[in-house]
């Protein structure tokens, strides 16, 4: 009996001493805050975790470059963007704003994007902008996609400090500064987005591009929009770099900004407009939401997607700039109506298609062959090191 009861005793014995050394070892890892070990784990953790919220961003961008280009490449109804009369939101009116926030999700809190950079954005955006008028002798237009992001890049970063561009005080300053603007340049100013050629957007763009008429068919890409599109920016930024949200959490965010715009717009249309040649509030606050929201179907789906999707969008995404131009430029040549004959190379193979296929399945093969097109180049310019880089 006795030799039981010492058996049991040296038993507990051992217990408390590896319960003991096991407690001791964690007060000195966790209160050693300098330890290698701690610093090695914590520096991992950082790098791990960055290095897949990098990769999400990737892959989302190279979805959203393809989309950008399928925007100019396919006829269908469902890549078409709204009339400015309609002041409705299109699936590919949210496109742009996409990239302006994935752009915003890339940039760092203490990072400033020097001017320089944005300005060599402008001007490759210049330079492209020239083609059609060499190839097709159509008036020059100054402002486009890229010239548009410069823009707003310079806004965001290289007009008022860090610490005040972190704040939530510069979006509200730059949506304040938009509605003033709007309203006392309006001719209407209880109506001051009826008319496209009575707003404030078209008066103050129309000194600077004379000879470019602006219509109902036609998004000028204007300077007054330039404002707004530094808010998505911004939007980006503050949701990659500031808030950790769930899932959950990630998918109300979403639903909230988009229901908020939606509605907003409905309530007060000659205010609050959904516009995206105008890019209003309502309409970032929308883009914004379905932007969360696709982000956030694209990261729950990860794990399912196969390795070799997951690397291709992924290199497009980090070829985001060479893969835009070449496609632009692409469609340039293929859509380029020569003098002699009238047709396009791209006409002549979709009517050829068209007589043996249905036109929507004409119009899927023809944009599907596009973007492997498009993704081999980003292919080829990965495995060679081709890279436009900015300084």
């Amino acid at each position: 009996m006795e030799a039981g009861q010492a058996v049991k005793q040296a038993r507990e014995t051992r217990r408390e001493g590896k319960k003991s050394i096991r407690m001791k070892r964690t007060r000195q890892f966790t209160q050693d805050k300098s330890t290698p070990q701690r610093e090695r784990l914590l520096t991992d953790q950082v790098n791990t975790h960055t290095m897949q919220r990098s990769s999400e961003i990737d892959i989302f961008r190279g979805l959203n470059i393809l989309e950008m280009e399928n925007t100019e490449s396919c006829d269908h109804p469902f890549f078409d963007h709204a009339e400015y009369e309609d002041m409705r939101l299109n699936y590919a009116d949210t496109i742009f704003p996409c990239f302006a926030f994935i752009s915003g999700m890339l940039l760092k809190p203490t990072r400033v994007v020097p001017v320089r950079k944005s300005v060599q954005l402008i001007g490759l955006g210049m330079a492209f902008n020239a083609i059609p008028c060499v190839m097709e002798g159509t008036p020059f237009r100054p402002l486009g996609v890229l010239q548009r992001h410069g823009l707003s890049s310079i806004i965001l970063n290289n007009v008022v400090p860090v610490e005040w561009r972190n704040s939530i005080k510069y979006p509200i300053a730059l949506t304040t500064l938009w509605y003033l603007i709007s309203i006392v340049l309006a001719t209407d100013k209880w109506r001051p987005f009826q008319e496209q050629k009575h707003t404030a957007q078209q008066k103050i763009d129309s000194p600077f591009f004379k000879g470019r008429t602006y219509h109902e068919h036609f998004d000028p890409e204007g300077l007054l929009g330039a404002l707004m599109t530094a808010v998505s920016i911004w939007s980006g930024a503050w949701f990659s770099n500031n808030v950790a949200f769930t899932n959950w959490q990630t998918l109300l965010l979403g639903s909230g900004f988009f229901s908020a715009g939606y509605l907003i717009s409905k309530i007060l249309p000659n205010y609050f407009p959904m516009s995206k040649p105008l890019w209003s509030p309502a309409f970032v606050l929308a883009t914004n939401g379905v932007t969360i929201l696709k982000y956030l179907l694209l990261k729950v789906s990860m794990p399912y997607l196969p390795s070799v999707v997951s690397h291709v969008l992924a290199v497009v995404g980090r070829h985001s700039l060479e893969v835009y131009f070449l496609g632009e430029i692409t469609l340039l040549g293929l859509k380029y109506k020569p003098a002699v004959g009238g047709k396009s190379i791209w006409t002549r193979i979709e009517s050829f298609l068209s007589n043996h296929l249905p036109r929507g399945l004409t119009q899927t093969l023809l944009t599907v062959a596009f973007d492997a097109a498009l993704v081999g180049f980003a292919l080829l310019c990965n495995s060679k090191g081709w890279k436009i880089r900015l300084y």
